[in-house]
């Protein structure tokens, strides 16, 4: 695993996690990549998190705005737009 960035834009955070995924943690990913791998892990979830609440947004747009024209309709407003 590479080094994404220096410790220069970094920052030190506290928070708690479950001593089963932390036993994960210690014993699949060696000592000096785990910051690495949490890091790149929390991106990823949050760019999920992003790309659901983007999709959601379109879906409320799209509810908004959704107007179905009938075959009729459209043929009569191209008729009327080559008048």
């Amino acid at each position: 695993m590479s080094r994404k960035g220096s410790t220069l834009d970094r920052e030190k955070v506290n928070f708690m996690i479950s001593k089963p995924v932390l036993l994960q943690l210690k014993e699949w990913i060696p000592a000096g990549e785990r910051s690495d791998f949490v890091n790149e892990a929390m991106q990823s979830a949050m760019d999920k998190i992003r790309l659901q609440k983007f999709s959601e947004g379109l879906d409320a747009l799209r509810g908004k705005s959704k107007k179905t024209f009938t075959n009729k309709e459209i043929l009569q407003s191209i008729h009327e737009a080559r008048k």
